[in-house]
């Protein structure tokens, strides 16, 4: 593969972790690289300890960030 890691999306960056998985070296660099590019560290609770408006609430403003 010619492009550099940095170059790659994802999908390609997942790939090549899959090829390179035994190469220590490449396989740190890509998956350093496939996690600094995640952007939403913030996880929600499990449903049972949130109440049905907070859930709902939850989804239409994903679905209004997507539009």
């Amino acid at each position: 593969m010619n492009k550099s890691l940095s170059q790659m999306k994802n999908q390609e960056l997942r790939q090549y972790l899959s090829e390179n998985r035994n190469d220590e070296e490449k396989f740190s660099q890509a998956l350093e690289l496939l996690i600094s590019r995640k952007t939403e560290n913030f996880k929600y609770p499990p449903p049972s300890e949130i109440d049905r408006e907070e859930i709902e609430a939850i989804f239409q403003s994903k679905l209004n960030h997507k539009q």
